[in-house]
């Protein structure tokens, strides 16, 4: 691999130092007294989760007595479930809604709670979230990424009890 060029070295230097000049007064506690945050998903707006997620923004804005200010984007606005996990990994996104199944695919494990049938109602996975297992999935899925795991996937209405309901919907 060639080094880069003297002329490319010179015009990174300048680059670099105001950069590490940035990085060091947030450091210092000069940061700005609002942090924006971009939460992502892929529910349309009438949906109970776009609808709790911006309750959520807007609670977190009350408790934080406005230091963190959250910006809901429904509807796929800042693309598709795969592309809102990749901005999460890439840090163009901070929040979002995504289920196991795109977990799964940086930590294997962690996609059983996206298997049919794992739960048996609504109490057995919030039982799941609160278990040693689910804490050593999320520890492998922390060591494997670096934004924390989908603890579920939820869904707005009961889910099928067998496979003739799932036909019949």
């Amino acid at each position: 691999m060639k080094p880069f060029s003297p002329r490319l070295q010179s015009s990174l230097l300048p680059a670099a130092m105001v950069l590490a000049a940035c990085m060091a007064s947030l450091a210092c506690g000069n940061a700005p007294a609002q942090t924006r945050l971009k939460w992502a998903h892929v529910y349309e707006t009438s949906e109970p989760f776009h609808k709790w997620s911006v309750w959520a923004a807007e609670e977190i804005r009350k408790r934080s007595n406005g230091r963190y200010q959250i910006d809901v984007f429904p509807a796929s606005q800042l693309g598709k479930e795969n592309d809102i996990n990749q901005g999460l990994a890439l840090g163009s996104v901070d929040i979002i809604i995504s289920g196991s199944s795109f977990a799964a695919k940086s930590f294997p494990r962690i996609g059983v709670a996206y298997y049919p049938y794992t739960f048996r109602d609504a109490n057995h996975l919030l039982a799941y979230t609160r278990s040693d297992i689910y804490r050593e999935l999320t520890r492998g899925y922390d060591r494997a990424t670096t934004s924390l795991p989908p603890p579920t996937t939820a869904r707005a209405s009961p889910p099928p009890t067998s496979p003739s309901r799932i036909a019949a919907k």
